[in-house]
Order: structure tokens, then C-alpha cells, then sequence
């Protein structure tokens, strides 16, 4: 993170409604910005290079010279951000992020690390700056991790993408990979290979691996008895289900009840020791992040159309 962002500078978080269209920009100092789209259309142009979001889509950008704006004219755009002074970048890493996508769907992770930064306002504090800016530290990162996925998907077999789909939407029921494999029109063969080549794992491994994952939530979420969580997850019996729970999250299921899923930490439950060496530093200094470039500073055009 520390290779493209300016730290020192900090991140600033906003969102705004535009009507009935707009132009905001062009800016002409270095910036790094994550723009979601909540709801219309927008074209972005950075440095020379045109990007169109819909709703509900997100885009991430770094310009050099320049970055522009334009809402779609005559409808009402909702939008928000978080933003960086950008960066030196190696080769390397310039070449890492020309890779990824411009522009991905919106995810609900992103979206909430967003809402949670604007919740935050405008306020400036030595805690209120720390958390800000590891909520803009947080929100470039899974941009880079979705971006990362949707890629992923992008080049992974659609018969596999439907196989894996279909196991997310139907994991209570009797599927075996013969089963899945017709479904999708390949031989089990090939879903058992090109599964395990995309995601790491066979079909039937992931199949258990979403099924103990929903078993744990309810288990957090619900009052319901354990036997009856295991039969709506798809295992034949109670046992079986207690067994994958402790195998995947340590503690059987009336643990994970009793203690809401908290695990206690290694330190505890191994007695190791912790030692600090050296002394504290002292807080007396504290470096404020500067204000969001779209409050202070260059005063680009904002204009909202008629």
C-alpha cells in the first residue's frame, strides 16, 4: 500500500448527488481514487484514457496529469469515494496495477468499508485520522482482492463457474459430482480437474467446506436446536456436522454457541510469552492528514447540470 499512496498525507472519504448530471474536475495534481457508482452513469477520463461506469459498479484510478468526471446529463447520479495523494511507483508495480481491471461490479465488502468512511465525516483527531485512514488502507485492498477474483472468474471455465454456483445455491441438497458434472455438461473427470486447477479444491471438498460455513452462521445467528441446523446444511446427521465444525473452526458447535465464535488467542491458549523491547514513542507530535482535495486546494469546476 505504502508504494502507491502518499501515507503521509492521509485518505479522505465523501459521496455526493448529482441531479441531473455534472462535471467534476479536471484535476491536475496526482491522485489515487476509488469511485463507486451507486446509482447512474459516469465517464472518467485519466490521463487521456476514457472509462464508462454503470450503477452499482466501482472503478479505481491513478492519474499522472489528469482525472475528469462527467455525470450523465439529464439524469441523477449518486456517487462517493475515497481518495489519495498518490505515490512513486516502481516499474514493477506500475505494470501490477495497469494489469487490473479498470472497473469491477460493486461488491456489498467494498461497499461497506465506504459507508463506513464516510460515517466518519470531515473531523480531524489523532484516533479519528488513524481509523480513517486504515478504513482507505482497507477499501484499496479489497478493490485489489475483488479486482484480483473478478479476473479470476473471467478466465475460469463458465461449466465451472455454473458448478460452483449451483453448490453455493443448493448445498442442502444430495449432489454428487456425477450429478454436477451432468448439469453442467461435462464428464465428472474434467469438473474434478478444472475445478481443483481454479479453486484449490474438488467439488466435493468446497461442497462440505459451504455447508459447515452456513452451519456456523446459523449457529451464531439462530436459536435453532444443532440437529436441526445440520439437516438444513445438507448432513445426514448431527455428528458429522459437530465433527466439520470443530475440524474447521475449532470448536464444536455448542462451543461456538456458548463463545459467539470468538477463538481465544494463541498467546492464551499456549502461554507464550509476549515481549516488547525498546521504548514507547511519545504521542506528542501528531501529523494531521490534509484535507480532501475535492474541500481545499486546486478548487476544480463542480458544476451540477440543469
Amino acid at each position: 500500500m505504502r508504494a502507491f499512496i502518499d501515507n503521509g498525507r492521509g485518505f479522505a472519504f465523501g459521496e455526493a448527488i448529482y441531479p441531473a448530471g455534472g462535471v467534476y474536475g479536471p484535476l491536475s495534481d496526482r491522485y489515487v481514487t476509488l469511485l463507486i457508482i451507486h446509482e447512474g452513469k459516469v465517464r472518467v477520463v485519466c490521463d487521456d484514457e476514457e472509462t464508462v461506469l454503470g450503477g452499482r459498479s466501482c472503478g479505481f484510478f491513478r492519474n499522472e496529469r489528469s482525472l475528469s468526471i462527467e455525470y450523465s446529463y439529464g439524469r441523477p447520479t449518486r456517487v462517493s469515494w475515497c481518495e489519495g495523494y498518490a505515490g512513486d511507483l516502481s516499474e514493477a508495480l506500475a505494470l501490477r496495477l495497469r494489469s487490473l481491471p479498470s472497473r469491477i461490479p460493486l461488491p456489498q465488502r467494498i461497499e461497506s468499508i465506504q459507508r463506513l468512511g464516510v460515517e466518519l465525516g470531515a473531523g480531524s483527531s489523532s484516533n479519528l485520522n488513524q481509523l480513517r485512514n486504515a478504513l482507505g488502507e482497507s477499501i484499496f485492498l479489497a478493490y485489489f482482492h475483488e479486482a484480483q477474483m473478478s479476473e479470476q472468474e473471467r478466465l475460469t471455465p463458465r461449466s465451472v463457474l455454473r458448478a460452483r454456483f449451483y453448490v453455493d445455491e443448493n448445498y442442502e441438497k444430495e449432489i454428487t459430482v456425477d450429478r454436477l458434472a451432468a448439469l453442467v455438461g461435462v464428464t465428472p473427470q474434467h469438473l474434478v480437474s478444472s475445478f481443483r486447477k481454479h479453486f484449490g479444491i474438488t467439488p466435493v471438498r468446497y461442497l462440505w467446506q459451504v455447508r459447515a460455513a452456513r452451519g456456523h452462521f446459523l449457529l451464531l445467528q439462530t436459536a435453532l436446536p444443532i440437529s436441526d441446523i445440520a439437516y438444513q446444511c445438507g448432513y445426514k446427521n448431527p455428528f458429522h456436522f459437530s465433527r466439520q465444525i470443530s475440524e474447521q473452526f475449532g470448536m464444536s458447535p455448542r462451543q461456538v454457541r456458548e463463545n459467539k465464535g470468538y477463538r481465544v488467542a494463541s498467546d492464551v491458549a499456549e502461554g507464550a510469552g509476549d515481549t516488547a523491547y525498546g521504548m514507547a514513542l511519545s504521542d506528542t507530535t501528531v501529523l494531521q492528514p490534509k484535507e480532501s482535495p475535492r474541500m481545499t486546494g486546486e478548487d476544480p469546476v463542480d458544476t451540477i447540470g440543469s
